[in-house]
């Protein structure tokens, strides 16, 4: 299909939505049916990443968990001391990554210096708001 904007393509719509931070993307889902769905697999593929990442923080917090009861066998003030500074370095450590992703989800080099009203402006100029 020969399309006259290049707007309306999904690779290009699909590269767009990679560098826009999330509370963008809701505003754009309703342009029309192919930003939709481009949004809705960015959100998915940003989703998989987030569980992906905790998924390995939680294991590595339950193998030193393990590691301690092993170590500690009937030592429960030990084993309980222990615990309570792995979840606290492992719930920090989380709040890292969540500011991590956070960063480098709202990391747009054009953002400063397109700001969002002249971003809806060039949108409408090419009929992509319905």
């Amino acid at each position: 299909m020969h399309s006259y904007n290049s707007l309306e393509k999904a690779d290009t719509i699909a590269e767009i939505v990679k560098k826009l931070p999330l509370e963008a993307l809701d505003k754009f889902c309703w342009i029309n049916s192919t930003w939709y769905k481009e949004i809705q697999h960015e959100f998915w593929r940003r989703w998989k990443i987030q569980v992906l990442e905790y998924h390995k923080l939680e294991c590595e917090r339950e193998f030193k968990m393990d590691e301690v009861e092993r170590k500690y066998p009937y030592d429960y003030f030990m084993q309980g001391l222990f615990h309570q500074d792995i979840e606290n370095f492992y719930t920090e450590r989380e709040i890292e990554t969540a500011k991590k992703q956070k960063i480098a989800e709202n990391v747009v080099p054009w953002w400063e210096e397109t700001d969002a009203w002249k971003l809806s402006e060039l949108l409408e100029k090419n009929n992509l708001f319905i």
